[in-house]
């Protein structure tokens, strides 16, 4: 069903290299056993996929090759990172655990590491699929099922939401482990994450055919991008709420706020020509999967869109007076069980999707000044609409490709260019 091309900002590229999944290993019953478990021929480290399994058989190969999540590890070694590290007070980031729980497959007891585990790896099959100490053996005998190897250990990644989770504790962070505006200070880059899009372009180890459909279910890029903006916006509720990640001592941590609530520049005029309309000086709450996910339920659920714009406006208005105690609850509600029960089953209607696409071209043509977040999401959800059908695809591919010239980086970011783009678009669709 996927048809449309992926193509991905620059800066997309390097939040995967700095930023990747990761699984903290704290289940005392299963060893990690590494990848050299995995990439026998006969097992993931086939050169061409198989023909004949139900499996590709050369995901290890895939992933060695062609994921960066393969040198996340590596990363912590180059220049860049040494410098950033620098800038914390650390000496090695590849021997610091603020680092390795993002950059590897980091196990710090050394017991529960099997004999071909090696840190070296980065983030490998386990960091994602669970220690496979127990299932390694049994989940490719004949007669084994799904439901076996979960019971073994195996993490369950077929639920979206799932998915979505293991993805973004490091893609966003946990309470755990997150990038902070320390973090961002010393020069990390910034993390960024949209399911269907990172999900293809890992690249994916996995096909969907009728045996993936069999095994576990359809695959909708729509659907994934928007139960990816939900679990996505569950995590910054929960990230405000959290004691831990919403204070620095006893200032609010800044990387919860907008950049450019402080980061402009007065002497090239930006203040002129950008909006902040009521809110001059104070810092903004940076929600860009909440406001996606307002815009893209208009389509499916106008009542519930409404509803999640007023609980973001009370958000805002709230924060300052109580941390959002008020606000959170409900929205916490509206996104993780309203929200969720309608985007988890979304169908590849025509209209729908026609309609989605619709809304989501119109809110970039008629929002001025969007910022670099809200541009890129919005700039992947229409992707995902062309690459769940491959008639709008044919349609609005050259228009799409105008849209994304504009976010090849963050740095060099014109809202205008983008509005422009979308408005192009838009006259196309006749909006």
């Amino acid at each position: 069903m996927v048809s449309y091309a992926r193509v991905i900002p620059s800066l997309l590229l390097i939040a995967l290299i700095f930023g990747p999944q990761s699984a903290q290993a704290d289940d005392p019953h299963y060893k990690y056993m590494g990848t050299g478990s995995c990439s026998s021929s006969n097992c993931h480290g086939s050169v061409n996929k198989s023909t004949s399994s139900a499996i590709l058989q050369n995901e290890y190969t895939t992933w060695q090759k062609h994921d960066k999540h393969s040198q996340a590890y590596l990363t912590l070694l180059n220049q860049e990172s040494r410098t950033i590290a620098g800038h914390l007070g650390i000496n090695k980031p590849e021997e610091e655990p603020l680092c390795l729980r993002c950059h590897a497959t980091y196990v710090p007891d050394k017991e529960l590491r099997g004999e071909k585990y090696q840190i070296e790896d980065g983030v490998s099959c386990e960091s994602c699929h669970g220690a496979a100490s127990a299932y390694l053996e049994t989940h490719s005998i004949s007669g084994a099922t799904y439901k076996d190897d979960l019971a073994k250990g195996m993490a369950d990644l077929v639920p979206l939401d799932k998915r979505a989770n293991a993805c973004l504790s490091c893609h966003y962070g946990t309470d755990e482990k997150t990038v902070n505006h320390n973090l961002y200070g010393a020069g990390h880059p910034r993390l960024s994450f949209e399911l269907d899009t990172f999900g293809v372009l890992q690249p994916k180890h996995w096909e969907v055919d009728d045996d993936y459909r069999k095994r576990k279910e359809d695959y909708l890029p729509i659907r994934a991008w928007l139960v990816g903006q939900a679990v996505h916006a569950r995590a910054v509720l929960n990230a405000i709420d959290s004691p831990k990640r919403s204070k620095n001592g006893v200032f609010p941590e800044l990387s919860l706020f907008d950049c450019y609530s402080c980061h402009h520049s007065l002497t090239e005029d930006q203040w002129k020509t950008h909006s902040n309309v009521g809110e001059p000086g104070e810092l903004h709450l940076n929600l860009p999967s909440l406001v996606i996910l307002r815009e893209a339920l208009v389509p499916f659920s106008p009542k519930l869109a409404d509803s999640l714009k007023a609980g973001i406006a009370d958000l805002h208005a709230n924060y300052k007076n109580d941390g959002g105690k008020r606000s959170i609850p409900g929205l916490k509600k509206l996104v993780g069980d309203d929200a969720m029960s309608v985007v988890a089953s979304v169908p590849a209607d025509p209209a729908k999707l026609q309609a989605l696409l619709k809304q989501l071209v119109e809110f970039g043509a008629r929002t001025p000044f969007l910022k670099y977040e809200v541009a890129e999401q919005l700039g992947m959800g229409m992707q995902a609409v062309l690459a769940t059908s491959p008639e709008l695809a044919k349609t609005y591919k050259s228009g799409l490709d105008s849209i994304y010239s504009t976010l090849k980086s963050a740095e060099a970011f014109s809202p205008e260019a983008f509005t422009k783009a979308c408005k192009e678009m838009a006259g196309k669709m006749g909006v």
